[in-house]
């Protein structure tokens, strides 16, 4: 009988603590994620966070992506627009640790979307989105401890050899998205994954940072060359990267990519274009 009361009382004191983590507060859980985070627990897993960049395919609309999945709460997806607005969409479905995504389904406001995401947080995709009912293009990694990830929404205007294009035109502007996967403080050898967008499809580009120094003004600057894969051939991109580099407050954090690329197209000739990342409170030149 003693030993029975023994585990009754056992079992108690167990299920007392189950409650009591069941009613975790809410900041510490967070807290909790964070440091997480910051310690790596999450680099090798299908949870942590995901960033990127989004535009839509006629290149009007843009904006970042911050994607939290903490195996708590909902999962959610936050779209920053250069206009600083935003939208938050959540997903009813969950994951845990170690559980590959194959099909997590956003449906909320203006946006539509299906993210998935290997067990081990390799190849994380964002598929068929749409924004206001209008195809757009996603972006997006997994930020890990060791590698921060810096998405920044741009646009570009196209200078010369404009007048017979019929997406580009004088004054015309369209999405010049740039994603740096090191942190800003990043030098020479920095590489970039870029989202341009023309003539309705979405192109993919690379861009290297060299001979970086200190301008003078509490910034760095960067030599920027790389290209783009065009609908008819190859575009060679050049520009400067400007960064903070020690954190002065007026520019702490900042990062703007400016710049020209320029396009020989089978159609419509040579035409160039001029680029630079959105002015906002990560922008250096502001």
């Amino acid at each position: 009988m003693k030993k029975l009361f023994t585990l009754l009382f056992i079992s108690t004191m167990l299920f007392s603590c189950s409650q009591d983590n069941e009613v975790a507060n809410p900041e510490q859980e967070a807290l909790s994620f964070e440091q997480k985070l910051a310690n790596g627990d999450f680099d090798n897993s299908n949870l942590g966070i995901y960033k990127g960049l989004f535009t839509t395919i006629d290149g009007q609309e843009r904006a970042t992506i911050f994607i939290t999945l903490n195996g708590i709460s909902d999962p959610t997806v936050e779209f920053r627009f250069p206009d600083f607005t935003k939208a938050v969409v959540r997903s009813s479905a969950k994951t845990n640790k170690g559980q590959a995504v194959k099909g997590m389904s956003f449906n909320e406001g203006d946006f539509d979307f299906t993210f998935k995401v290997n067990a081990d947080g390799t190849n994380p995709v964002i598929e068929n989105v749409t924004y206001k009912g209008q195809k757009g293009d996603a972006m997006i990694a997994k930020e890990t401890s060791k590698a921060p990830l810096t998405p920044r929404t741009g646009s570009y205007t196209c200078v010369t050899g404009c007048e017979n294009h019929p997406d580009l035109g004088k004054g015309g502007t369209q999405t010049f998205n740039v994603m740096a996967t090191t942190q800003n403080g990043a030098d020479n050898g920095a590489t970039f994954s870029l989202q341009v967008t023309l003539k309705s499809q979405v192109f993919p580009g690379t861009m290297t940072q060299s001979g970086c120094s200190a301008n003078g003004r509490g910034l760095t600057s960067c030599t920027l060359s790389g290209s783009i894969q065009g609908g008819s051939g190859s575009a060679d991109v050049t520009g400067t990267h400007f960064y903070d580099n020690d954190n002065v407050a007026a520019f702490d954090d900042c990062s703007t990519f400016e710049g020209r690329w320029e396009y020989t197209s089978t159609h419509f000739g040579r035409s160039s274009m001029d680029y630079r990342t959105d002015a906002g409170s990560e922008d250096c030149l502001r």
